[in-house]
C-alpha cells in the first residue's frame, strides 16, 4: 500500500468519525439557511477560476452536510415527471472501485444517499464536494431541478460527453456514482499528467470564446492547475456578454460553462479563492480550542449562507463567517436569542463580535451587523437595534434610566409603530413623532390608558422636569401628563387642558392636576379637578374654571348635576366690598365677606331687579330655602328677604314691616305671603300681603295691619 493510499484510508476514516458528531448535532443550530443570489460576475478572473486550495480540499462538507444543503436547494422538487426522485431523495447501490494513484477508491454499498456518495467520492479522490454539486448544477442542474430524469442521472456530470451536435456520453460512465468517481478521478489525472492537456497552469493559453471557431479566442494565462482542469473539462471562456447576463443568455458566441461553475459555487459557498475553514478554526484556536469556552468539535465547517458565509458547530456555540465580518463565536443565552430571530437571515444579522461580559448586574452584551444582544440572569437575552435601540443607548443604555431590554422589539401597531420594553420603562417610536421614553410613574399612567391606543396616542417628546414643587410632564399626541410628588401623575388635554394651560397651568391659580378629566357626565359633560379648583366643560357651555369657596359651594350643591348645571362663565370680581360672582345654566353664586351663597330662580331674579349687591338688600346671607307653605320659598339677604309663592309671585320684605311679619308668623301667619312690594309714603312704607296692607309710619314708628 501506497503512502499517499494509506493517508487517504486514515482520512476516511476521520471523516466517518465527523459524519457521526454531524448527525447527532441539533438541527437548529446545524442547518445552513438559504444564501442570496450575490456572485458579482465583474470579478469572475479568467485565469484563477477557483484555487487549488479550495478545489482539491476534498473534506469541505461530510455527508449530514450535504445532505442539508440538497434539502435546502431542493426545497421545491418532489419528483419528476418520469418518477425519478429528487436528488435530496436520490438513492443508490453504489459498486467498488479499485484503489489507484488518483483516487483512493470505494466500497460499494446498499442504499446510499447521493448525498454520502457526493461525500465519500469527494474525499477518496480528494476534490471538494462543493466542486462536484456545482459540477452537477452546471451540467445536469440536478441540485435545483423540479424535474429530475432517468437521463440526468445518467450524464449527471457531463462526463464523457463531449460537446457534440448529437450530445452522445459514453454508456460506460452512466449513472450518478460513475459520473462523479470519473470526474474527480479526471480532474486529478489532469493535475497528474499536466503534459497530456492541452490547458496548462503557469503559462498563457490560447482558449476560445465558443465551440463555433468563428467566435475566435483569446490568450489566458491560467494561474493553477484547477482553473486548467476546469478549462480541460469544458473547454471554452465566458465572453463579456455572457459575464453581463449573470445566469442568462449573452449572445451567439457566448459559453456558459465555466461562468456558471464560477457564479454557484460563489452563491452557494463564497469566495472561490479562500479556505473558510481557515478562518473558522484560527478562531476556534484563539478561544482555546477543545479546552476553550466552545468545547469539543460537533461538526465540520459548513458554508453556502447569506453573503457567503460559514459556519461551525461546537458543544457550547457556534463560529459564524462571513468576508465581510469576520469570524465570531455564539453562545449560550445569546445563541439561543439569536436562533430564534432568524440567524444571520433575521434582524441583526451576523455577529461582529464575541460576547462581552461584566456589565452592571452581571450583563453581557454582542454586537451583530445590525443592533446588539444583552442579557442577564434576571432578564434573559434580548437584542436591541433601529431607532428604538439608538434612543435607548441615548439613556445610557444598560447604566441609564431603562436599564436591560425584559422583550423584543415589537412592531405592526397604530401608524406603523414600534416599542420594546426595558426594566424600567417603554421606548415607542413611529416616523411621524420619532422615538421617545415612557417610564416611570408616566409609564404606568400611559400603560393605564391604553398606550398608544388609548387617550393620549404616542409620546411625542421625553419626560421633562424642573417644574414648580418638583414636577414634570410629557407631551403625547393628544394631551399631556403631569407629574408631581404632592399630587400624583394626571392628564390634562382636550377643552379642559386648554383652558387650564390658558391660565398658568402648573404656575396659575388651580395647580397640578389631582384627577384625570371624567367625561360621560350629563349633557355630554367633561371636569377635572386641580389643586385648588376645578375646570367643567359641556358642549353648549364651554370650558371654565370653578375654585376657592365658589368651588366649594358648588361642590355642596351637586356641582353639574345639581340644580346649578355647569358654569357659563369664570369668575368674575370687582363688585362692591371685594365680592366675586360666577354665572351657572341655572344661578348664580356670589362670594362676600358675609360668604358664599347662590341666587337664582325667580327670587334671584326679584333680588337682581333691586339692583342686586348694590341694591338696598345687600349680599344674600344664606341660600335658597323651600318647603314653605303652598310650595313657598325665600332667601335671606343682608337687609332684607325675598319670598315667592307659587300665587303670588316673588317679593322683597324689608324694615319695620318685616320685622312686624316675622313676628306675627311670616308666611304662616294672619298676613300670609306678601303680594307686592313695598311701596313708599310721605310718613313711611306700606305693602300688601294675601289678608291685608301693612304699613310702617315714620312719626310714631309702628307698625299696623289692616
Amino acid at each position: 500500500m501506497t503512502a499517499a493510499l494509506s493517508r487517504l484510508l486514515v482520512t476516511l476514516g476521520l471523516i466517518a468519525a465527523v459524519v457521526g458528531a454531524v448527525l447527532v448535532a441539533p438541527v437548529a443550530t446545524s442547518s445552513p439557511t438559504a444564501p442570496a443570489q450575490a456572485a458579482d460576475t465583474r470579478y469572475f478572473d479568467p485565469g484563477n477560476i477557483i484555487s487549488d486550495a479550495v478545489f482539491f480540499d476534498g473534506l469541505a462538507m461530510d455527508a449530514g452536510a450535504i445532505q442539508d444543503f440538497l434539502n435546502l436547494r431542493g426545497a421545491g422538487c418532489t419528483v419528476g415527471a418520469d418518477g425519478s426522485p429528487c436528488l435530496k431523495n436520490y438513492r443508490m447501490n453504489t459498486t467498488d472501485r479499485a484503489a489507484d494513484s488518483l483516487c483512493g477508491g470505494y466500497r460499494g454499498a446498499y442504499n446510499e444517499s447521493a448525498a454520502t456518495v457526493i461525500a465519500r467520492v469527494a474525499a477518496t479522490c480528494q476534490v471538494n464536494p462543493r466542486v462536484l454539486l456545482v459540477l452537477l448544477q452546471k451540467e445536469m442542474g440536478l441540485v435545483t431541478t423540479t424535474n429530475p430524469t432517468a437521463k440526468k442521472y445518467e450524464r449527471a456530470a457531463g462526463y464523457a460527453c463531449p460537446d457534440t451536435a448529437n450530445g452522445g456520453c459514453d454508456p460506460t460512465y452512466a449513472g450518478l456514482q460513475n459520473q462523479l468517481y470519473r470526474s474527480a478521478w479526471q480532474y486529478q489525472r489532469y493535475a497528474a499528467v499536466p503534459g497530456n492537456y492541452q490547458y496548462k497552469a503557469g503559462r498563457n493559453n490560447i482558449i476560445g470564446w465558443h465551440p463555433n471557431s468563428g467566435c475566435g479566442s483569446s490568450t489566458v494565462y491560467i494561474a493553477n492547475q484547477a482553473t486548467a482542469g476546469l478549462y480541460i473539462y469544458t473547454p471554452y471562456r465566458p465572453n463579456q456578454a455572457a459575464l453581463n447576463a449573470g445566469y442568462g443568455t449573452g449572445d451567439g458566441c457566448s459559453s456558459y460553462g465555466n461562468r456558471n461553475f464560477w457564479n454557484y459555487f460563489t452563491d452557494w459557498f463564497g469566495s472561490t479563492q479562500s479556505s473558510e475553514g481557515a478562518a473558522l478554526y484560527a478562531k476556534y484556536q484563539s478561544l482555546g480550542g477543545q479546552s476553550g469556552s466552545l468545547g469539543t468539535v460537533q461538526s465540520p465547517y459548513l458554508c453556502g449562507l447569506a453573503n457567503g458565509g460559514c459556519y461551525q458547530v461546537f458543544q457550547k456555540g457556534v463560529i459564524y463567517w462571513t468576508p465581510g465580518t469576520g469570524a465570531w463565536s455564539v453562545t449560550g443565552a445569546i445563541q439561543d436569542k439569536w436562533g430564534g430571530l432568524g440567524r444571520e437571515w433575521g434582524t441583526l444579522g451576523y455577529p461582529r463580535s464575541d460576547a462581552n461580559c461584566g456589565l452592571g448586574g452581571g450583563g453581557c452584551y454582542q454586537v451583530f451587523e445590525r443592533g446588539t444582544m444583552y442579557w442577564t440572569a434576571t432578564t434573559g437575552a434580548f437584542a436591541v437595534h433601529g431607532l428604538v435601540g439608538s434612543k435607548w443607548i441615548s439613556t445610557g443604555a444598560e447604566n441609564g434610566t431603562l436599564g436591560y431590554p425584559v422583550g423584543d422589539q415589537g412592531c405592526g401597531l397604530r401608524d406603523g409603530g414600534c416599542y420594546q420594553a426595558f426594566q424600567y420603562g417603554l421606548v415607542h417610536w413611529t416616523s411621524g413623532t420619532g422615538a421617545h421614553v415612557v417610564a416611570g410613574d408616566m409609564g404606568a399612567k400611559w400603560s393605564a390608558l391604553g398606550r398608544e391606543n388609548g387617550a393620549l396616542g404616542y409620546p411625542v417628546m421625553d419626560r421633562a422636569c424642573g417644574l414648580v414643587a418638583g414636577g414634570c410632564y410629557q407631551i403625547f399626541q393628544f394631551g399631556t401628563l403631569y407629574s408631581a410628588p404632592a399630587t400624583g401623575t394626571y392628564v390634562a388635554k382636550g377643552g379642559i387642558g386648554y383652558t387650564w394651560m390658558r391660565g398658568g397651568a402648573e404656575n396659575g391659580p388651580l395647580g397640578y392636576p389631582v384627577a384625570d378629566e371624567t367625561c360621560g357626565l350629563p349633557g355630554g359633560g367633561c371636569a377635572q379637578d386641580f389643586e385648588r379648583g376645578s375646570v367643567f366643560w359641556s358642549p353648549p357651555t364651554g370650558a371654565h374654571v370653578v375654585s376657592g369657596l365658589t368651588r366649594d359651594k358648588y361642590n355642596a350643591v351637586g356641582r353639574e348635576r345639581g340644580f346649578l348645571g355647569y358654569p357659563t362663565t369664570e369668575m368674575a370680581c370687582g363688585l362692591v366690598r371685594g365680592g366675586c360672582y360666577q354665572v351657572f345654566q341655572y344661578g348664580t353664586t356670589y362670594q362676600s365677606p358675609v360668604g358664599t351663597y347662590i341666587a337664582k330662580g325667580g327670587l334671584g331674579h326679584t333680588w337682581m331687579l333691586l339692583g342686586a349687591e348694590n341694591g338696598s338688600m345687600g349680599y344674600p346671607v344664606a341660600d335658597e330655602f323651600c318647603g314653605l307653605r303652598e310650595n313657598g320659598c325665600f332667601q335671606v339677604f343682608e337687609n332684607g328677604s325675598v319670598y315667592y309663592a307659587p300665587a303670588f309671585g316673588a317679593f322683597p320684605v324689608d324694615g319695620p314691616i318685616r320685622d312686624a311679619w316675622l313676628a306675627q308668623g311670616a308666611e304662616n301667619g294672619w298676613w300670609g305671603y306678601p303680594t307686592g312690594k313695598p311701596q313708599g309714603t310721605a310718613d313711611g312704607t306700606t305693602q300688601r300681603f294675601e289678608r291685608g296692607t301693612a304699613t310702617w309710619t315714620t312719626s310714631t314708628g309702628t307698625v299696623t295691619f289692616g
